[in-house]
C-alpha cells in the first residue's frame, strides 16, 4: 500500500506575513471610504466652532439663556465635549439640571482618543465636577390617577409622561409644575406642585365621569356565522322522468307467488293422476273417487295459480317500463302507507284435498 507524502507545513512566520499583507490591503481599501464618511463638512465644523466661541463667551458673561441656544446649534453641527460641557453647565444654571445632568453624563462617559486636544480632557474633568454637585438637587415626582383603568394621559409642564411612569416617581426640575390628567369619558384634572431642590412629592388625582359625555355603546355581537347547508338530491330518477314505482313491484311479488302455488299444485295433481287405476274416461271405482276428486282440486287450483302468476308478472312488468299514471301516483302515498303498516305477505295453504293462497295487501 502507497501512502502520499504529507504536504508541507506553513511557517508560522510565512502566515503572519500573508495576514499582515491582507490586513494592509484591506485597510488600503477601505480607510479612504470610512475617512470621508466620519469626516464632517469643513463648512460646519467651522460654524460650530464659530457658534460654540460665541456661546461660552455669553455664558462666561452669565447669559446662560442666551448661551443655551448659540451651543445647541454647534452641538448639533459638531460634537465637542467642551461645547456639550458648557451647555449642560447653562442648562442646570437655568434650572433644567434633568437635562443639563444628562448632557454632563455624556461627557464624562466619553472615551477619549489618545489624541484628543487638551481641551477636550479639560471639558471631561470639570463635567464631573459639575456633575457631582447638580445630580443631589434632581427632584423625584410621582403621579397617580384613579381610576387606574381609564387609560388616562398625564402632561408635566405640556409634556406628556409615558403611561409606565404614572404611579412611580420621575425624575423632575425643582420648581413649580402644572400637571394635567385627561381621560375618555371623564372630567379633565389640573393641579400644580411644588418641587423643592432633592425633594420627592407625590400626586394623587382621581377622575370624575363627565355627565356631557355620550354613553359608551357596547359593541354590537358579532353576527352568527352563516351556515350553508346542501340540499338533499332529489329522489332518483331514470332519463324519462319515472319515480320509482311501489305498485309494480307488489304485482311481481303476487305473480311471484300464484306461479310458486301453481307449480307446486300441478306437481301434487300429477303425483294424484299417477295413482288413479282401473278408471276410464274420467269414470273410477268408488275406492279411487277421492284421489280423483283431489287430483281435480289440485288442477284447479294450479291452474288459477299460474294465471294469478302469469298476470302479476305482466302487470309489474308493463308498470315499471312504463312508469305509474296519474292515478297511480296519486294512490302510491296512500299504498305506501299502508303498506307500512301493514306489510305485504303472500303464502299458498294446502289440504289433503284442496290448495290455496293466502296473502295481505
Amino acid at each position: 500500500m502507497t501512502t502520499c507524502p504529507p504536504l508541507p507545513r506553513v511557517r508560522n512566520w510565512q502566515r503572519s506575513i500573508g495576514l499582515a499583507l491582507a490586513s494592509t490591503l484591506t485597510s488600503a481599501l477601505i480607510a479612504p471610504a470610512a475617512f470621508a464618511q466620519e469626516q464632517p463638512q469643513a463648512e460646519n465644523v467651522a460654524a460650530a466652532r464659530s457658534l460654540g466661541t460665541q456661546g461660552i463667551k455669553l455664558a462666561d458673561a452669565g447669559d446662560c439663556k442666551g448661551a443655551i441656544e448659540k451651543l445647541e446649534r454647534a452641538e448639533a453641527l459638531y460634537h465637542a465635549p467642551s461645547i456639550l460641557g458648557r451647555l449642560g453647565e447653562c442648562q442646570i444654571k437655568v434650572g433644567q439640571i434633568v437635562a443639563g445632568t444628562e448632557n454632563l453624563n455624556r461627557v464624562v462617559r466619553e472615551e477619549l482618543a489618545a489624541t484628543a486636544p487638551k481641551a477636550f480632557r479639560d471639558a471631561q474633568t470639570r463635567a464631573k465636577g459639575v456633575l457631582n454637585t447638580a445630580l443631589p438637587k434632581i427632584a423625584r415626582l410621582t403621579v397617580k390617577v384613579e381610576p387606574t383603568d381609564a387609560k388616562p394621559q398625564v402632561t408635566v409642564d405640556g409634556t406628556p409622561i409615558p403611561s409606565a411612569l404614572i404611579g412611580v416617581e420621575r425624575p423632575t426640575d425643582p420648581g413649580t409644575h402644572e400637571v394635567v390628567v385627561a381621560a375618555p369619558g371623564y372630567l379633565e384634572q389640573r393641579s400644580t406642585v411644588t418641587l423643592a431642590e432633592g425633594g420627592a412629592s407625590e400626586l394623587s388625582l382621581r377622575l370624575e365621569k363627565d355627565p356631557a359625555a355620550a354613553p359608551s355603546v357596547a359593541a354590537p355581537p358579532p353576527p352568527p356565522p352563516i351556515v350553508t347547508t346542501t340540499p338533499a338530491p332529489p329522489a332518483a330518477t331514470d332519463s324519462s322522468g319515472k319515480k320509482p314505482n311501489t305498485l309494480a313491484y307488489v304485482a311481481l311479488g303476487v305473480g311471484g307467488a300464484g306461479l310458486l302455488v301453481g307449480g307446486i299444485t300441478g306437481f301434487l295433481a300429477l303425483g294424484k293422476k299417477s295413482d288413479l287405476k282401473g278408471c276410464v274416461d274420467n269414470a273410477c271405482p268408488s275406492s279411487q273417487r277421492d284421489t280423483l276428486d283431489g287430483a281435480r282440486t289440485m288442477a284447479t287450483v294450479s291452474t288459477v295459480g299460474f294465471s294469478v302468476g302469469f298476470v302479476g308478472v305482466g302487470v309489474g312488468v308493463v308498470l315499471l317500463l312504463t312508469g305509474s299514471s296519474n292515478h297511480a301516483s296519486l294512490a302510491e302515498p296512500r299504498l305506501a302507507k299502508r303498506e307500512r303498516q301493514r306489510g305485504v305477505a303472500v303464502q299458498p295453504w294446502f289440504g289433503g284435498t284442496s290448495a290455496g293462497l293466502n296473502g295481505t295487501f
